[in-house]
């Protein structure tokens, strides 16, 4: 089971593999209409839960945020909770590209949501865990 969305100036790419256990997005996510763009993604997770083996990782390397990303991130991440998807979220901290303030709003919304987070520096190790 695979997905892969394209990323751009304005859209994170998206590559999930459920066979190896791989689930990342990373990029931008600075589009008009991020809704609809996540709940693909969160459908598409509804509807493999099936393959979703415990212990599955979410990567996010997200280096920019618009209002309308946040609210569908929150959406996604309450669809993982409401689902009970085996999913942990790892929230990549890359200081050289400046994205703190998104990595301190995701793990945020990760705790509101209930769901596992750490935060791992671009070069390694997990930093935090939440």
């Amino acid at each position: 089971m695979q997905l892969f969305l394209p990323g751009s100036s304005t859209h994170p790419i998206v590559v999930f593999d459920l066979k190896q256990g791989f689930l990342r997005i990373d990029g931008m996510s600075n589009m008009q209409h991020a809704q609809l763009f996540y709940k693909e993604v969160g459908d598409w997770l509804v509807k493999h839960k099936s393959h979703i083996r415990p212990g599955t990782e979410l990567v996010l390397r997200l280096l920019y945020l618009n209002s309308g990303s946040q609210k569908a991130l929150y959406q996604l991440f309450l669809t993982i909770a409401r689902e009970g998807l085996p999913i942990g979220v790892t929230l990549v901290l890359s200081k050289r590209l400046g994205n703190e303030d998104t990595v301190e709003l995701l793990s945020q919304i990760c705790k509101l949501v209930g769901l596992p987070c750490c935060v791992r520096e671009e070069s390694g190790e997990a930093k935090a865990a939440f």
